[in-house]
């Protein structure tokens, strides 16, 4: 898939937890992928079936991108969309730890009571690239903007089945990137990802965290433009 190829078609975008669209524009902005081409589906409903029918409308020959959570609801959805490709940031393909069920519901009633940016600011990990701080405001901005949808993502969180065997369904490229110091979502789900694919190709982004599309949209760029053509050559 050449760099025109990426350029010229639609984009379905599945931001993840407490994230707008602009999660993606640095990342789609060094690809020259026009805003009109940009497709966002928002995550405001509970349970991954609920998108299914917007997603598989919209990804037909589209590329397919999801980050974190919306990465998980592009998995889970991979193998019944007619898309190009399937692009997945920050992904954990499995079935949501229970042990984790705790902090989610926590999580999601401070933002409740104070506000996205309040509620996130202690419990984001470490951020790099060359401006950490810059990329840190921004995914506070992002937060407090959707801070109404934490309850619909806090459920979609915890009722995910896990995405493996829609993944081992699914015939078009996926392509699944991890930053090296992603704490939230290690290197090791992102390999599991790829490998459960037919056409499947992880690459690992060095000294990035979980919020690599913000931290090095470049290298995000350039990662996925290499990926594309090795899995299309």
């Amino acid at each position: 898939m050449a760099t025109d190829d990426l350029r010229d078609r639609d984009w379905v975008l599945l931001p993840g937890t407490l994230c707008t669209e602009a999660v993606f524009d640095g990342f789609l902005d060094v690809l020259g992928v026009p805003s009109q081409r940009r497709k966002t589906v928002p995550l405001r409903q509970g349970t991954v079936e609920a998108y299914a029918d917007s997603v598989s409308k919209h990804a037909e020959g589209a590329i397919l991108c999801g980050f974190s959570l919306g990465a998980i609801v592009a998995a889970h959805l991979a193998d019944r969309t007619a898309a190009r490709a399937v692009i997945l940031f920050g992904l954990n393909p499995n079935a949501d730890d229970p042990a984790k069920a705790a902090g989610r519901l926590a999580m999601a009633q401070d933002v409740m009571a104070v506000g996205g940016r309040e509620a996130l600011n202690s419990r984001l990990p470490s951020f790099s690239g060359a401006d950490p701080e810059k990329a840190r405001q921004v995914v506070l901005a992002m937060a407090e903007t959707t801070s109404a949808d934490i309850g619909a993502q806090t459920d979609l969180a915890l009722s995910r089945p896990g995405a493996l065997p829609a993944l081992s369904r699914t015939q078009c490229p996926v392509l699944a990137l991890t930053g090296s110091r992603d704490e939230m979502t290690p290197a090791t789900l992102g390999q599991s990802a790829a490998a459960a694919a037919p056409a499947g190709l992880f690459r690992l982004l060095p000294g990035l965290g979980h919020y690599a599309l913000i931290e090095d949209p470049d290298t995000c760029a350039q990662a996925v433009i290499e990926m594309s053509n090795a899995a299309l050559s």
